[in-house]
């Protein structure tokens, strides 16, 4: 029995996200830092837009295949998570 897995393939993916934040400034450092990642991220396989909206941050993924878009997905709440940790500790210190 043989499969072909390109059949099987999921291509040419988008994913929306909106994330709603606690308030604007926050949204506006995490917003910040993810255009850093964006900017430096060249990926041949996935692309990212943010845009962000009063205290709402959105996300727009375009991926050609269903891996990249887990991978681009994982990394931006990462980074998102990882900014709002860095965020909390700051201002615990201050």
């Amino acid at each position: 029995m043989v499969i072909d897995i390109q059949e099987k393939t999921i291509s040419n993916i988008d994913i929306l996200f909106e994330i709603k934040l606690s308030d604007a400034e926050s949204c506006n450092q995490i917003y910040s830092n993810l255009l850093l990642e964006t900017d430096f991220d060249s990926n041949e396989r996935s692309a990212v837009t943010i845009k962000k909206q009063d205290s709402t941050l959105i996300l727009k993924i375009n991926a050609k295949d269903s891996v990249s878009a887990r991978a681009t997905v994982n990394s931006y709440l990462k980074w998102i998570d990882l900014s709002f940790q860095l965020m909390t500790y700051i201002k615990k210190k201050s």
